[in-house]
């Protein structure tokens, strides 16, 4: 399998191409960006500055897209259009009309679509969800969700500027913090958000904190806080993520800083409210996926799982078979991006389209 790579920033260098190089049955043959001196740092053997030459290309089967989010637009939709599958980076798009354009092309061109949420390759995170489908937390209640860290440089540049991001730390990290959540929650139905913008920047006209109430659909409450201006948060491999989910019949919360374990309040612990929570240690065979040829012991734990992304998208490609998370899970957070933005602007509660 051919894999062309169009972007050479961050996720680019720190997931994709880790990623891949762990899969035996796929190569990273050309890697597009517009800066030539950083498409070659990458190390790719082909590099180009136009991703047409890319997508003109019979020999690639498939393409990254981990662009600036204003050209995930057009750069998915001309890929599908040239019989490419397709991997995007998150939030996948500026809007949910662009998301919903992306998803139905994809549809149409029978090709194989992805959403980059690495977050949801978390062991702890997988472990959640198998808990929450055996009932272990009962009628979910409450849930408690936020995602902080402390502002970093490669926050910045494009990421401040609305026209080129959609939104700033809701679309940067947010989409993150939402997509996990209704992974192991479901749709959030509702939502009232508040959003602020703290620093004093004038090349900036975005957030960098929001907070919204939600109602899920399956009557659940829940409450959501996302900042980048969190001193001592961390950034990069020490930011953190909270998740908080308190049922009928118990709790589990999750922190990003310990990927392979919970604390949890489950069975007879969850009976006896003088019980205070319990670490769970996640089971070694929910360490990685299904077949994922990752050494689990080889990279750090709260970075390695990112790499089984790159592994489930080749099978899946082989397969030919979009499976989760798909543009229809791109699109279902955009949707509730949109919502909150709306929110915040117009000081009122908002119905999740």
């Amino acid at each position: 399998m051919q894999i062309g790579i169009i972007g050479a920033g961050g996720a680019t260098r720190g997931i994709h191409l880790p990623g891949f190089e762990l899969c035996a049955d796929a190569e990273v043959t050309v890697l597009c960006d517009t800066d030539r001196d950083a498409a070659r740092a990458t190390g790719v053997r082909e590099t180009c500055t136009d991703y047409r030459q890319i997508l003109a290309r019979q020999d690639i089967d498939a393409v990254v897209v981990a662009t600036p989010n204003y050209l995930h637009h057009e750069i998915v939709l001309a890929a599908l259009a040239a019989g490419k599958h397709v991997l995007c980076e998150k939030p996948l798009a500026l809007n949910r009309e662009e998301a919903e354009a992306m998803l139905h092309a994809a549809e149409r061109a029978g090709r194989v679509h992805m959403t980059a949420f690495t977050y949801r390759f978390t062991p702890a995170i997988q472990h959640a969800r198998r808990l929450v489908e055996q009932g272990e937390l009962g009628q979910l209640r409450t849930v408690r969700a936020a995602y902080l860290m402390a502002l970093a440089g490669h926050v910045l540049g494009w990421r401040s500027e609305k026209r080129l991001a959609g939104s700033g730390v809701l679309a940067d990290i947010g989409s993150h913090l939402v997509h996990i959540t209704q992974y192991l929650v479901g749709d959030i139905r509702s939502l009232t958000a508040s959003e602020r913008r703290f620093r004093e920047d004038p090349a900036s006209d975005v957030e960098d904190w929001i907070a919204f109430l939600a109602e899920f659909a399956n009557g659940a409450s829940g409450t959501f806080e996302i900042s980048r201006v969190a001193p001592g948060r961390g950034a990069g491999v020490t930011e953190d993520i909270f998740i908080e989910l308190y049922g009928t019949k118990g709790s589990i919360v999750f922190s990003l800083q310990d990927p392979w374990g919970l604390m949890a309040a489950l069975g007879e612990d969850a009976l006896d409210p003088t019980r205070a929570l319990r670490h769970y240690e996640v089971p070694h065979e929910q360490l990685k996926i299904a077949s994922s040829p990752r050494d689990v012991m080889a990279h750090d734990r709260r970075w390695g799982y990112r790499y089984d992304q790159a592994f489930q998208f080749v099978e899946s490609v082989k397969r030919g078979e979009t499976r989760a998370p798909s543009f229809a899970d791109g699109l279902r957070c955009q949707a509730v991006l949109d919502a909150a933005l709306e929110s915040a602007r117009e000081k009122r509660w908002v119905e999740v389209a």
